[in-house]
């Protein structure tokens, strides 16, 4: 019932798509990170959020603390295939299942533990797996 409700709330107020960050896989290192382009609305704390990782690890990552538009910044870096539909003035959005999702495939582009998504879904995620079509609650705090 709490997701209903949700989506309930989702389609009065409107959601907004939270489209990620990207970056430029560093082939030549090969230790996981790239290069993302430090746009005007950046803050340390939301590239982190977007690329998984924490403040710390991105100030270790690059020899700037400080960011300004344009600048390169290394970041944690790996294909993530799955956006969500954040909720306005929310951490947390919606994410339409489909076809090959598992719940460990999704946790791992929205940054949290698979163990999470069934206590952030009650009664939609029922017996650990998902299937196409299914909506279910996801992290959502970038952008």
């Amino acid at each position: 019932m709490h997701s209903n409700n949700n989506l309930l709330l989702l389609a009065f107020f409107g959601a907004a798509t939270a489209l990620r960050r990207t970056c430029a896989v560093d082939n030549v290192q090969n230790d996981g990170t790239g290069t993302y382009i430090i746009t005007d609305f950046d803050t340390l704390p939301v590239i982190a959020a977007d690329f998984c990782t924490e403040v710390p690890e991105l100030e270790k990552l690059n020899s700037a603390p400080q960011i300004e538009a344009g600048d390169s910044f290394t970041v944690p870096c790996r294909v993530r295939k799955r956006d969500c539909l954040r909720i306005p003035n929310s951490k947390v959005g919606y994410y339409t299942v489909v076809e090959g999702d598992t719940l460990a495939y999704i946790a791992s582009d929205f940054c949290v533990a698979a163990s999470r998504l069934p206590t952030m879904n009650p009664g939609v995620i029922t017996d650990n797996s998902v299937s196409p079509g299914m909506i279910i609650e996801v992290p959502c705090s970038w952008n």
